[in-house]
């Protein structure tokens, strides 16, 4: 079966691209798949996010989210998103916050399917902590955070609770460019380590370091960040809103008031109260833990049924 791709940057780390690398890596390793570039010769087209040719074979859409934000163009921002759903043939959803937003959005899609993100679990068991060990202190425990971060992605909350709950030896491992505000205002604090933009291996390898992943962006829809810290062993803090807490099976999810799918001021984001916060902590048997593979075998469904 030949697939077209749509929108795909193999060599970016974007999460989306990373994941649909991923994705197809697996897809192409184990199921009769394989790509072309050649649209006419395809059995099936697969869209990430958006097109960027006119349809010629039945599109598998796959979603990333849409755009709200009412200090942006929003809905010129949402119109080629628009249009390829319309598209599709089929569209995934990465989680049911996401699903639940774009049907409100755009209408509800007549074949529509919730696949959250994963993790490639055999590439992070062969990752060692080699790297972090030499840019680290030895013997402190490690909570970590990684982003490309813009004000909902909330850096500044995320040091706050870890000021506040972790313990008096610990540090903050900060990845992720975009920092530049904060890195500032905690310079003095040798308690807060910012490591900059790395490349995916050396964020594992930051995971695998860590006991405490925190994570407490407004709205966010199915971060692979959450998705492979909690695969490496992570405890996981995020925020009720948006679908991160969908994922998330060993944490702690702070509880914020629900957003009515408006257009909201999303680089405005409200300062959140810990003292409102769930434990969860749930026992996964191996068949049921995520996977990438088990991830891939839903997508090569769906991709089957519409050739």
């Amino acid at each position: 079966m030949k697939i077209y791709p749509h929108n795909f940057n193999p060599g970016s780390n974007s999460g989306p691209n990373k994941f649909t690398r991923q994705l197809f890596t697996h897809l192409l390793g184990s199921h009769d798949v394989r790509f072309t570039f050649d649209q006419k010769e395809a059995d099936v087209e697969f869209c990430l996010i958006q097109q960027q040719a006119q349809k010629v074979k039945p599109i598998l859409l796959r979603l990333d989210g849409i755009y709200f934000n009412s200090d942006q163009k929003y809905w010129e921002q949402n119109k080629p998103i628009k249009f390829a759903y319309d598209n599709a043939d089929a569209v995934v959803f990465q989680s049911e916050f996401n699903k639940l937003l774009i049907e409100i959005w755009f209408g509800e899609h007549k074949n529509g399917h919730v696949i959250h993100n994963a993790a490639d679990t055999h590439l992070i068991e062969k990752v060692s902590t080699d790297f972090c060990d030499k840019i680290l202190p030895k013997g402190v425990e490690v909570w970590s955070c990684a982003s490309s971060w813009r004000p909902h992605k909330r850096l500044n909350e995320n040091i706050r609770y870890f000021l506040e709950f972790a313990p008096a030896n610990a540090i903050l491992a900060v990845a992720g460019k975009g920092a530049a505000s904060e890195r500032l205002n905690h310079r003095f604090n040798e308690r807060i380590k910012f490591l900059g933009e790395l490349d995916y291996v050396s964020l594992l390898s930051l995971y695998k370091r860590s006991t405490t992943f925190i994570h407490l962006a407004y709205l966010d829809h199915c971060p692979n960040v959450v998705v492979d810290a909690q695969a490496a062993g992570c405890k996981i803090i995020c925020s009720a809103t948006g679908g991160t807490s969908e994922i998330v099976n060993n944490g702690k999810i702070i509880n914020e008031p629900i957003w009515n799918f408006a257009p909201i001021k999303l680089y405005e984001p409200p300062e959140m109260n810990f003292e409102n916060m769930i434990e969860v902590t749930t026992e996964m048997s191996e068949d049921r833990k995520p996977s990438i593979e088990k991830c891939a075998k839903k997508y090569y469904d769906i991709i089957r049924s519409i050739a």
